[in-house]
């Protein structure tokens, strides 16, 4: 059953400047994603497309790299935050985004084709339970792009939801045998919960990742690499250091980057898993 684009804006609408938010907390995942980032666009500035960006914290962090950056979201609430941050910013003089919008992964139109130097898919893959939808979503991000151009896009592991009911409620891999089976073969997790909604989102394993991009993408991208975007501390480990200092965090992003996110041992670490894939020039 596809993926309700209703449900995914009905939950980030509800989570708000929660997701504006998460990313603080989780110094590290954003760190080593915008190093992967500035190591794939060493010049700036490159043009961006931000597509499932949610409130647009890597899209102003690229802002103020000197990026060109557009900034979808499928969220209105979620738009309207960034709405907020990229008025500041005009009023102060600051760096700002070119343009934001609501849009839909899986729209085709979404922006315009064959002009970006980089496409960001860090959201939309996480709700997207179907493949074909997941497919779709990428094909669109490489219409989107030059040749040669960066495509960026991030996975939940598997790991890192058995890792959290582990910690936080153990008891549901019994009282919800069947489900977690399922789970465990296909990825899908769709459950309603009350005060949020229908909540649908997919996560995966890191082989599949790769299997997903050479089964479907073998004749227009090329996977450079797969990075863990928490090294090795995946399962909120990080947490500690959103309260250090800046330089702090910043080091053991940096260890991460360099030491913990790329090795085949590492990868099971992560919560969120990075590919990044250059357009073939055909």
């Amino acid at each position: 059953m596809p993926t309700s684009p209703t449900d995914i804006a009905n939950l980030y609408n509800i989570l708000g400047a929660g997701e504006l938010s998460r990313l603080d907390t989780h110094p590290v995942e954003l760190l080593v994603t915008l190093r992967t980032i500035r190591e794939a666009l060493p010049q700036a500035p490159q043009r961006i497309a931000d597509v499932g960006g949610g409130p647009g914290k890597y899209a102003f962090a690229l802002a103020d790299q000197r990026h060109l950056v557009d900034l979808v979201d499928l969220s209105p609430g979620l738009i309207q935050i960034a709405q907020v941050e990229q008025d500041k910013r005009n009023a102060a003089g600051q760096k700002s985004l070119q343009s934001l919008a609501v849009g839909n992964a899986l729209d085709p139109n979404i922006l315009r084709h064959g002009i970006y130097d980089a496409v960001l898919l860090l959201g939309p893959l996480y709700h997207l339970v179907e493949e074909s939808e997941r497919v779709n979503a990428v094909a669109n991000a490489v219409r989107l792009a030059k040749p040669k151009g960066v495509l960026f896009v991030a996975f939940v592991s598997i790991s890192a939801h058995l890792r959290d009911i582990a910690m936080r409620d153990p008891s549901r891999l019994i009282a919800e045998k069947e489900f977690y089976a399922k789970y465990l073969q296909d990825g899908r997790y769709e459950k309603f919960k009350p005060g949020v909604g229908n909540v649908h989102s997919f996560h995966t394993q890191v082989s599949d990742i790769r299997s997903f991009f050479a089964d479907n993408f073998a004749d227009t991208l090329e996977l450079m690499e797969l990075r863990s975007q928490e090294g090795i501390l995946g399962g909120s480990l990080d947490s500690a250091l959103s309260k250090s200092q800046p330089q702090v965090a910043q080091a053991w992003a940096d260890l991460m980057y360099e030491k913990y996110s790329t090795g085949e041992e590492h990868l099971g670490c992560a919560d969120h898993l990075i590919a990044v894939l250059k357009k073939k020039d055909l």
